[in-house]
């Protein structure tokens, strides 16, 4: 929501995950892959795809169609807030690969992201919408999570199910997606964000199959 946070000192951590194994991308993500990420497993990065390519058909597949089933995220942080997310999806009825989508948009999963609108926390809540759904700790990444899963939800309901307009009102307000007849505000940061998030929401439905 309104979100400007950023993902400070993790700059090109990220890994590129597709069909549940990390493999090659970007050198800046190739050499911080190479380092501690594979270490543990007594892998180098190149023995790690290798051995992933020779047991993975899917994987095959990816690699030969760079846009399919591929999306950058940062690893690690995905993993920490994995359980919070499956729990909140499995409450509330919303696809745990779209509340992915939404956190790695407005915070790059930043349990601590602020934005200069005031919005804070994984789901960037202004304090109002907080305030709604009981969060009482925007900085709580289960708080943060539970209350930002069932707003979305809400959306959902709202908009039929329409998945663009859902994501729309939680970055302009419902009242602004009302306003432009049902369809995606003619606001810059808006037309921005709902592609951004649908192509993550969709890249992740893949991997996940």
């Amino acid at each position: 929501m309104h979100s400007s946070a950023h993902w400070p000192g993790k700059g090109p951590v990220l890994l590129a995950i597709a069909l549940g194994f990390a493999f090659a991308a970007p050198p800046l993500i190739r050499e911080a892959a190479e380092g501690p990420f594979f270490a543990s497993s007594g892998e180098s990065f190149a023995a790690a795809v290798a051995s992933r390519a020779a047991e993975s058909h899917a994987l095959k597949a990816a690699i030969a169609t760079p846009v399919a089933a591929k999306v950058l995220l940062p690893a690690d942080e995905y993993r920490r807030y994995a359980a919070i997310v499956d729990a909140a999806s499995r409450a509330h009825g919303v696809e745990a690969a779209l509340v992915h989508a939404v956190i790695f948009a407005e915070s790059s999963y930043d349990p601590d992201a602020r934005s200069p609108a005031g919005a804070a926390g994984l789901m960037q809540l202004m304090p109002v919408t907080a305030k709604h759904y009981g969060v009482k700790d925007l900085f709580d990444p289960t708080q943060n999570i539970q209350g930002g899963v069932t707003f979305l939800r809400d959306l959902l309901r709202q908009f039929n199910g329409n998945v663009e307009l859902a994501l729309a009102a939680y970055n302009a307000g419902s009242t602004a997606v009302v306003r432009a007849g049902n369809r995606i505000p003619p606001l810059a940061e808006t037309q921005a964000y709902v592609p951004k998030v649908i192509d993550h929401y969709r890249r992740l439905r893949a991997i996940e199959g």
